[in-house]
C-alpha cells in the first residue's frame, strides 16, 4: 500500500493536532503534522495549563452580552471586542446573542462535561503509558469570589454541576485557607471543583510530540498550508505556500484561529474569531500556590507548574492582531495584587509576557467532526479558552471518526451547524 493512502495530513501542531496525530498513530495511521511555524508559539504553549471538568458553561451564555458591553467600557476589563468593518465579526455576534440563552446552556453543559472528564482520563493514562512528566496534578480548582454577586453565580454554577454528577462545593475563607495554606487571599470565599486538574503545558505538548517521533510521525514546521484542492468530493491535496502538494487519504484541519481563512479555500463557512489572551510566568514568585485557581470577577487564571508561576487571563476579539494592549496587561496585573496581597506591582515587571489568540465559535462550542460534502476532510477547532482541556479528548474522537469507529460526537459541536 502506498504511503499516501493510509496517510493523515494534519494541518496545525497545537493540542488539537498533537493529539489526534497520536492516536491516529495509535490505530495505524502514517501521519504528517503540519504548522506554518515551528509549532511552539500556538496558544498550548502560552495557556493557563487547567484541566476544567468544571467549565460545563460555554462562552455564550445568558447574560455575558450585558456584562461585555459594561466591560467595554473600561480600557483594563478582561473582555474587549474591537470595532472594525468585518462581515464576519457581524455574522459571529449575530451567532454569539442568538447563543446566548438558557436553553443552550442547558444542552451543551453535559456535552462539555463529557468532553472534559474524557481529556482528564486521557492524560493521566498518558501519563502512565508513556512514562511523560508534565506535573499533573489533581488536586482539583478554585474560583475565589470577592463579591456575593460572583459567589451567588458560583452557587449557581456548582449546583448545576452536581445535578449532572460532578462534585462541587462553596467554602469559606477559612477552609480555603486550610486547602491553600501558603497564599494570603481577599475573598469572601470561593467554588471548589476537586476533579480539575493542571498542568505544565509546554511539558505536555513537547513530550507528546517527542512520541510522535520516535514513531515515525513526519512533522514539517514552518509550512503554511495556503490552500486545498478538490475533486469528486474528495480532498485530493493540501498546497504549501511554496506551491507544493501534500496528498493523503484524509485532512484533518486543526488551525484555531486561523482555520476560517483556510477552510474557506474549500468553499466552507466556519464562522470564527480570535480571542487575543496574555499569559505571565514568574519563576521567582513571592509566594507558591498549591492549587490553581481563577480570580472570578478579573476572570484571571492562576496556575503553578513545576517551578514557575503563572498568571493569564484577557478575551480580545481584535481578528488576527498578536500585539500586545498595555491596558489590558495593566488590568491583569492589578486583579493579581487585589486578590494577592503578597503580591505587589514589582513581582509581575520585567517578565516576558506571552499573547496567543484562542479560536471561538460564536456559541463557545468547539468544531468537531467532517466538513461540509467533502467526504475526507475533517476538523478539530474551535476550542475557545479551554483549547488543554477539550484537545485531548476531541482528538481523540475525531481519530476514532476518521478510522470508522464510533465517537458519540454531538449534534453541539457539529462543525457544519452553521452552513
Amino acid at each position: 500500500m502506498k504511503s499516501e493512502q493510509n496517510r493523515v495530513i494534519i494541518i496545525g501542531a497545537g493540542i488539537a493536532g498533537t493529539f489526534a496525530a497520536l492516536y491516529l498513530n495509535r490505530k495505524g495511521y502514517e501521519v504528517t503534522l503540519v504548522d506554518r511555524q515551528s509549532g511552539t508559539e500556538n496558544c498550548s504553549y502560552g495557556n493557563a495549563g487547567m484541566i476544567v471538568p468544571s467549565h460545563i458553561i460555554p462562552l455564550a451564555s445568558p447574560g455575558i452580552i450585558s456584562k461585555g458591553l459594561r466591560w467595554m467600557l473600561n480600557a483594563e476589563s478582561p473582555f474587549y471586542v474591537k470595532p472594525r468593518l468585518s462581515l464576519d465579526l457581524l455574522r459571529w455576534g449575530w451567532e454569539f446573542k442568538k447563543a446566548s440563552t438558557g436553553r443552550h446552556v442547558d444542552e451543551c453543559a453535559p456535552v462539555l462535561m463529557d468532553l472534559l472528564m474524557e481529556t482528564r482520563e486521557l492524560l493521566v493514562a498518558l501519563e502512565q503509558e508513556e512514562s511523560l512528566s508534565f506535573d499533573l496534578q489533581k488536586r482539583g480548582l478554585f474560583m475565589f469570589c470577592q463579591t456575593e454577586k460572583e459567589l451567588e453565580n458560583e452557587r449557581r454554577t456548582t449546583e448545576r454541576a452536581k445535578s449532572l454528577g460532578m462534585p462541587a462545593e462553596i467554602l469559606t475563607p477559612d477552609e480555603v485557607k486550610e486547602k491553600e495554606p501558603n497564599l494570603e487571599i481577599d475573598i469572601i470565599g470561593a467554588s471548589w471543583y476537586p476533579k480539575d486538574a493542571h498542568l505544565h503545558p509546554g511539558a505536555l505538548m513537547e513530550g507528546v510530540k517527542k512520541v510522535l517521533g520516535e514513531r515515525g510521525v513526519e512533522f514539517k514546521p514552518y509550512t503554511e498550508i495556503t490552500a486545498l484542492q478538490s475533486e469528486n468530493g474528495r480532498v485530493t491535496a493540501a498546497v504549501t505556500q511554496n506551491n507544493e502538494t501534500l496528498k493523503g487519504r484524509h485532512f484533518l484541519l486543526c488551525t484555531g484561529a486561523w482555520s476560517a481563512s483556510l477552510i474557506r479555500s474549500a468553499g466552507i463557512r466556519l464562522p470564527m474569531q480570535g480571542g487575543k489572551g496574555y499569559s505571565i510566568s514568574l519563576k521567582e514568585p513571592p509566594k507558591m500556590p498549591v492549587n490553581c485557581g481563577i480570580l472570578a470577577e478579573a476572570k484571571v487564571t492562576m496556575t503553578p507548574m513545576f517551578d514557575i508561576l503563572r498568571f493569564g487571563g484577557t478575551m480580545e476579539i481584535a481578528g488576527n492582531d498578536m500585539s500586545v494592549t498595555p491596558k489590558k496587561l495593566l488590568g491583569l496585573k492589578k486583579s493579581v495584587c487585589r486578590y494577592l496581597p503578597d503580591f505587589r506591582m514589582e513581582h509581575l515587571e520585567g517578565h516576558d509576557v506571552w499573547a496567543g489568540l484562542r479560536p471561538c465559535s460564536p456559541d463557545g462550542m468547539p468544531y468537531v467532526g467532517r466538513l461540509g460534502s467533502l467526504e475526507n476532510l475533517y476538523c478539530s477547532t474551535g476550542h475557545a479558552m479551554m483549547g488543554m482541556s477539550l484537545g485531548p479528548s476531541c482528538g481523540h474522537r475525531i481519530a476514532s471518526l476518521i478510522a470508522g469507529e464510533k465517537t458519540n460526537l454531538s449534534p453541539k459541536v457539529d462543525p457544519n451547524r452553521f452552513s
